[in-house]
């Protein structure tokens, strides 16, 4: 009965702790499935990084590895784009703890692999009044 209440409230009108108490309160009575089926609905209206953490924490707390991988899979999937970048670093950074603890050396390298990485650049620097400066070429800035 309350399932459905939540499922029709949008994620306006059921703040944060709202949703938290209620999962809390299904972990605490071991309903599993109702867990997993709150996560679902929050997901479909809000793809927030510390949902899919808190989702793939739950699966690893119920020693489901294989589960708890899958949500780390569509959170990463579901975070891809310009726009979530730091949150899917979030969201990785968690997986690679997760798989740090749990998972095989062949799952970490995958991991590893999937992290962004810091590239340095180099950019000519324009001196004031567009002249080089002494010794001919100007100067050069590193940045990331």
């Amino acid at each position: 009965a309350v399932e459905a209440v939540v499922s029709t409230q949008s994620t306006g009108d059921m703040p944060e702790l709202l949703w938290k108490a209620y999962i809390d309160f299904e972990i605490e009575e071991e309903e599993h499935e109702r867990v997993r089926a709150l996560y679902k609905i929050l997901l479909a209206r809000t793809s927030h990084v510390k949902v899919w953490i808190s989702f793939a924490n739950f699966e690893a707390s119920s020693e489901n590895y294989q589960r708890c991988r899958r949500v780390y899979e569509e959170g990463d999937k579901a975070l891809q784009g310009d726009r979530q970048k730091e949150e899917r670093v979030l969201l990785l950074e968690s997986w690679r703890e997760f798989e740090g603890e749990h998972g095989s050396e062949e799952s970490r390298e995958r991991i590893r692999k999937k992290m962004p990485r810091r590239v340095k650049k180099r950019r000519r620097i324009e001196i004031a009044g567009g002249e080089e400066e002494e010794g001919g070429e100007g100067g050069w800035e590193e940045y990331w």
